[in-house]
């Protein structure tokens, strides 16, 4: 079947469909998910799929998106985790009537998303993603996000350690048996890392699991106010578990995540979901269905999207390079260098003057002997008498 590659038209696609009818029939199944890649990709981020596996949707300005129906020729890769803040009647965090007031503040509630990405097959030689559509960012909710994946990794390890490494998955090994594909060298370094605290049965492994903590529940009290425990994103975007204030973990505090492993956590994060695996294929279609499909700030899947995640999603991942912008000088800035500069000539030219002043009222002064002829009298001689 031949292979097209996928590039997003938007309004370019809308003027060749009112073309002619033929070129739209054309336009449709060509295009793209997203336009064009970040610089540093080096324009290779380039996605293929067979043209039935692809249809248009449209909105409601006449802007094109392809929507895949057949996700198995593609992967998903986690990309990045976000906190959307959740609307409320009372949208000031900072006033009187918002009843989210914890610890001597109104606090307003954010409900915390992933992200990924939908990549090429890869052909199967590796647990990681190869060419991947950076221009779209699909999103979903952290818990449904962690509760897929997780699902999708526990099978998916369960019959890795079966098939390569003994187990007693027994029908999972069959299936694989039947279709070889198991690959050891594949999956034996990334269940490494899932089960790195230790074994399934593991308890010393199990008190140290963050999946524990999946649904908001209690952590631990401080100053007589409960806390609690639920996922959360990291400062560099990663997964971990946060501490809140309220019972459904959506007002943080500022306290560190607790000192849990991740692995699991960094497994979802770092692996690869292979959409044409029958346990990924599932977990594919879970995940692309239910998630938003950002682009340029707009949902382009049709969903409701009243939180506005796709416009929290452009805010958090645009980056934009001021670099090559002339820094504005501020009026402030302008004052305080005119004045110092002013004062510094005022202070020059006092001390010339003074100095040129001091010189003309003493410049006559130097010649002159210290006793001039008037201060010095002759004594005449007493009476009778001699001067000495």
């Amino acid at each position: 079947m031949t292979m097209k590659l996928l590039s997003f038209a938007i309004g370019a696609a809308t003027a060749a469909a009112s073309a002619s009818s033929s070129s739209n029939t054309a336009t449709a199944t060509t295009v793209a998910l997203s336009s064009t890649p970040n610089d540093n990709d080096n324009n290779n981020n380039r996605l293929t799929a067979s043209s039935s596996a692809v249809r248009s949707l449209q909105d409601s300005n006449g802007n094109s998106y392809a929507y895949i129906d057949d996700l198995s020729g593609y992967q998903l890769q986690y990309s990045n985790c976000l906190r959307v803040k959740i609307p409320q009647e009372n949208d000031d965090d900072a006033v009187e009537g918002n009843v989210n007031f914890y610890n001597g503040a109104y606090r307003a509630q954010y409900a915390v998303f992933a992200t990924f990405h939908v990549c090429g097959d890869g052909g199967g030689s590796s647990d990681q993603c190869y060419d991947c559509d950076y221009g779209v960012e699909y999103a979903t909710e952290v818990n449904q996000f962690l509760e897929v994946t997780l699902d999708h990794w526990e099978n998916y390890c369960g019959g890795c350690q079966d098939a390569c490494g003994g187990g007693n998955n027994r029908d999972f090994r069959r299936r694989l048996d039947e279709a070889q594909e198991v690959d050891c060298s594949v999956c034996s370094d990334s269940c490494a890392n899932y089960y790195q605290a230790g074994g399934q049965d593991d308890d010393a492994a199990a008190a140290n699991d963050e999946t524990n903590y999946m649904e908001c529940q209690e952590a631990f009290e401080e100053d007589g106010l409960q806390l609690y425990y639920g996922p959360q994103c990291s400062s560099d975007g990663r997964l971990v578990i946060g501490v809140f204030y309220d019972d459904e973990c959506t007002i943080k505090t500022k306290h560190d995540s607790p000192d849990l492993g991740y692995h699991k956590f960094d497994t979802v994060a770092d692996g690869c979901v292979d959409c044409a695996e029958e346990n990924g294929a599932e977990t594919c279609q879970d995940m692309y269905g239910e998630s938003y499909h950002c682009f340029r700030g707009k949902d382009q899947a049709g969903r409701d999207d009243e939180m506005s995640v796709c416009s929290a999603v452009k805010k958090a991942f645009t980056v934009i390079d001021y670099g090559g912008v002339k820094k504005r000088k501020h009026g402030s800035e302008t004052f305080l260098r005119v004045f110092f500069g002013l004062l510094s000539v005022a202070a020059i030219g006092g001390f010339f003057f003074l100095t040129f002043t001091y010189y003309i009222r003493h410049r006559g002064e130097k010649g002159q002997p210290m006793l001039s002829s008037d201060d010095v009298h002759e004594h005449e001689a007493p009476p009778g008498g001699t001067l000495t």
